[in-house]
């Protein structure tokens, strides 16, 4: 099962707009690694926000920095 199935069918109440779910997914497409913010205020989602974070790789012990 995809995650996309999951969340439309957690989504898939009454009152939730298609293109609410739309935008959730959305958001979450390419996501590695950050966070998908829902604000909702009186049951109606007001923001979604994203968040990337990119993971840079670490430095070799082979190759120490020189600092001068």
């Amino acid at each position: 099962m995809s995650l996309e199935t999951i969340l439309q069918a957690d989504l898939a109440q009454p009152g939730v707009p298609e293109a609410t779910v739309q935008a959730i997914l959305q958001s979450l497409i390419g996501l590695r690694f950050g966070q998908v913010t829902v604000i909702v205020q009186d049951g109606r989602v007001m923001q979604i926000d994203r968040t990337d974070r990119f993971r840079l790789p670490a430095e070799s012990p082979a190759e120490p920095t020189r600092r001068g």
